[in-house]
């Protein structure tokens, strides 16, 4: 806990001398703002401010909408050579309900399950940027390279993919909204570079096929760990797991095995903690990500790690330059929650409401870090919303006059994360109907097939 007191305290120190209460943003009619990414939380920026009527351009590096839900089997790059960000997988449903996930007056059409496939969702993004006309304000294939505050504007560097040529745009306002699964988090294990296996995180895995009559070990029990565990159990000769979560483990099948941390590798396999040993063709690392923001120059005032980020008012506003946000970093939270950081920061830019002084928001993140739990308390949960969630649903409301965001979704999220640790290979098989804002109701609805009404 020191570590991070010490932190924050020298961030304070570089902070105050800058602290003012003027925070002049620009004026609605005028203003232009540079959206940094078209998946769900960038997409949901351009529609509110379309709503307003605000010129922006958003910047999308891949030539497709949806982010990390559009699936492309390929690999580091596509069959036009440019760079592939996707981390979905054949086969993947998600696993929140649609209820926690749908924007605002967007709901998906009758009959689609509470937990469709990657497919259905990236269909449903589609939908949502052709039904608010938000395509051509987007510049596919655009890679950006550098944000800059220069003279009192945001200056966005980026470089065309296809031409190669680079180009800038001055903006007022830039929203960050690059995602969260771009930069894979690779822990450091004894004698990895010895192992003469194929070694890959989770992000470049694309189907179990691959696998058939291998012999693989998964580390880690997160949602791409469990995921592909259920996947890969079907095709595997042998199936290793490391991880150290408490579940309710279902039944993999005979070629399962349970594993503790690694204590090192071999060129032919891995030695475990209870001194086991086993012979492997294949590691995947299911080890989470980073946040990925090598383009934010110094000039932002953002510190930044693979991480964190702060200080972020909000979890959305950069205290240092408030009209720089932050769309998608915040931990632990469903996707409605960015959806609604969308609607906060449209309202803002709009000039709905204002912003405390740089030293009221500042002193506001400093007590979200003094709430944060002392006895795990790191500067890497700086991020988290987690159980505050519809707390800091009510203070956007109160904040932006955003309409306020049903109570029953974190109840729904809440009841979702403990089910599905107690029913893995069956929770998805269940439907939600949403009653009230309070109430929910939920039934066995098992499918033999994965429907997905939605048309484009």
């Amino acid at each position: 806990m020191r570590c991070v007191w010490a932190c924050v305290a020298v961030l304070i120190v570089n902070l105050v001398p800058e602290i003012t209460d003027g925070l002049s943003l620009p004026a609605p009619p005028t203003s232009r703002t540079c959206i940094i990414g078209a998946g769900y939380s960038g997409l949901a920026a351009a529609r509110y401010l379309k709503d307003y009527d605000l010129s922006f351009v958003v910047f999308e590096a891949t030539k497709h909408v949806g982010g990390t839900w559009h699936y492309d089997p390929h690999v580091g790059f596509d069959e036009e050579g440019l760079p592939v960000y996707t981390s979905m997988y054949k086969y993947l449903r998600t696993n929140t309900p649609i209820q926690t996930m749908e924007y605002t007056g967007f709901p998906f059409p009758d009959g689609t399950p509470s937990y469709p496939t990657a497919t259905c969702f990236h269909k449903y993004l589609k939908l949502f940027a052709k039904s608010f006309d938000l395509v051509k304000r987007i510049q596919f294939k655009t890679f950006v390279t550098s944000v800059e505050w220069a003279a009192g504007r945001w200056i966005v560097s980026y470089t065309k993919l296809d031409s190669k040529e680079n180009a800038t745009e001055s903006c007022d306002y830039v929203i960050v909204a690059n995602g969260e699964f771009l930069n894979p988090y690779v822990p450091k294990f004894q004698g990895l570079d010895l192992f003469k296996g194929s070694i890959i995180h989770s992000h470049y895995y694309r189907e179990p096929e691959k696998y058939q009559g291998r012999r693989v070990l998964i580390v880690g029990a997160g949602p791409s760990g469990l995921d592909l565990a259920m996947h890969l159990s079907n095709f595997t000769k042998k199936l290793v797991h490391s991880h150290h979560l408490k579940y309710n483990q279902p039944n993999f099948g005979p070629n399962y095995k349970k594993k503790p941390d690694i204590i090192t590798f071999t060129s032919d396999g891995v030695v475990f903690e209870d001194n086991s040993f086993e012979e492997l063709d294949n590691v995947i690392l299911c080890t989470g990500y980073e946040f990925d923001h090598p383009f934010l120059d110094k000039s932002c005032g953002i510190t930044k790690s693979g991480k964190y980020v702060l200080p972020l008012y909000q979890h959305v506003v950069n205290i240092m330059h408030p009209s720089m946000m932050f769309i998608g970093v915040s931990k632990k939270v469903i996707n409605r929650v960015f959806d609604a950081q969308a609607q906060y920061v449209a309202a803002l830019i709009a000039k709905k409401f204002e912003l405390p002084s740089q030293e009221e928001m500042l002193k506001k993140w400093v007590q979200h870090a003094q709430s944060l739990p002392t006895k795990r308390m790191k500067l890497v949960d700086i991020n988290v919303i987690g159980d505050q969630q519809d707390q800091y649903f009510g203070n956007l409301t109160k904040e932006a006059s955003i309409p306020r965001v049903p109570p029953v979704l974190t109840e729904i999220r809440d009841f979702n994360a403990k089910i599905r640790l107690e029913d893995l290979l069956n929770y998805r098989d269940y439907d939600y109907k949403l009653l009230n804002d309070y109430k929910y109701e939920r039934w066995y609805n098992y499918r033999e097939d994965d429907p997905c009404p939605i048309e484009i």
